[in-house]
């Protein structure tokens, strides 16, 4: 008789460590679909074919949860930016290029776009949620692109910007390319491509941190940019 594959296994025959990962993972689904306020624990259990005390065996409020998911599916993510930057030995340029497509394509999902909205319509009515965000994910952000764009300035390719306002601008791009991209581009008579979006964003991202006009050319062009 031949073995099963793990994922033929009923979840409730398998190993209790698999469970905190498949309830994240119903986390981010019912958090995306029904945003923080509106989204109950039950929902999450039974998209995690867990029983609602087993996710309470795990994260002891909604609250908990929402971190959980946040650290596994964002932070996660940007400690693998966070040693992309430091490994890479090149210029700048087609690192902040690199990083760019990484993280916008992270963002352009449809689950982190949902979870994105969620951020920025809800958790102004949740203020520790908000601070715990601010801190583990957007000042994280934008300290990895501070450190990028030093770099790109000590090297001399790219130009000081007044308050530090690139990395800033950066990640507002970057969310609102993202989110139009995701919520609006159906009702778009001239839409963009995902490509298009992308190189749009490039293109004038990067002519306004240069030190120098852009020779495209010199630009690594695919999603292995970094």
């Amino acid at each position: 008789m031949a073995n099963r594959e793990p994922t033929d296994i009923p979840r409730w025959q398998r190993r209790p460590e698999a469970r905190p990962e498949e309830i994240i993972d119903a986390a981010q689904q019912v958090f995306g679909e029904s945003g923080f306020a509106r989204s109950k624990l039950e929902d999450v259990a039974r998209i995690a074919g867990v029983s609602k005390g087993t996710v309470y065996l795990y994260f002891d409020s909604k609250e908990s949860l929402f971190r959980a998911m946040v650290r596994a599916k964002v932070v996660a993510a940007l400690t693998e930016a966070e040693e992309i930057v430091r490994s890479h030995d090149g210029p700048c340029g087609e690192l902040l290029a690199g990083l760019i497509r990484l993280m916008y394509h992270r963002m352009r999902s449809d689950q982190m776009a949902r979870i994105s909205r969620l951020v920025h319509a809800e958790l102004i009515n949740f203020p520790e949620l908000a601070k715990f965000y601010f801190e583990e994910v957007i000042l994280r952000a934008r300290r990895l692109i501070e450190d990028v764009i030093r770099r790109g300035v000590e090297a001399g390719e790219f130009r000081p910007v007044p308050h530090g306002f690139a990395a800033r601008g950066l990640s507002s791009l970057l969310v609102q390319t993202a989110q139009v991209q995701c919520f609006f581009r159906s009702y778009d008579p001239d839409a963009l491509t995902e490509e298009q979006a992308l190189e749009g964003l490039i293109d004038l991202y990067l002519n306004g941190v240069l030190a120098r006009p852009i020779d495209r050319s010199q630009l690594p062009a695919g999603p292995a940019a970094i």
